[in-house]
């Protein structure tokens, strides 16, 4: 299996941290600290799994999960929204097509479970 996970997040030590966690268990990953710049990425990275923070700078997180799971390119493409936000309604996230809600500080072994879980 393609293990490469596609991290967009705007809080740069969470990203680095996360993904340095996530190569040292044998994963590729791919950062982004935009929705625009993560939405590239998808394009060109091809992920097995995204992690997608709610609040972006540019966008919101439900937005960018909306173009993801409209785009008959993508839409197969598990994403694991990620928040600090604890009134984010997880409801919501999967109702607009989230394969997981986390919120941080994250749970690693957890994380890993998921992703382990839901990527195809």
């Amino acid at each position: 299996m393609n293990k490469k996970i596609l991290i967009i997040d705007d809080e740069t030590g969470f990203l680095e941290t996360t993904a340095a966690i996530f190569e040292a268990n044998g994963y590729e990953t791919v950062k982004a600290i935009t929705a625009e710049a993560g939405l590239e990425a998808l394009a060109s990275e091809r992920p097995s799994v995204v992690l997608l923070d709610v609040n972006l700078p540019d966008k919101n997180g439900f937005e960018v999960l909306r173009v993801i799971k409209a785009s008959k390119d993508f839409k197969s493409i598990p994403v694991i929204l990620i928040t600090g936000d604890t009134a984010v309604h997880v409801d919501r996230a999967f109702s607009e097509g989230a394969d997981d809600c986390i919120f941080k500080p994250v749970d690693m072994d957890k994380l890993f479970a998921d992703i382990d879980k839901i990527a195809r």
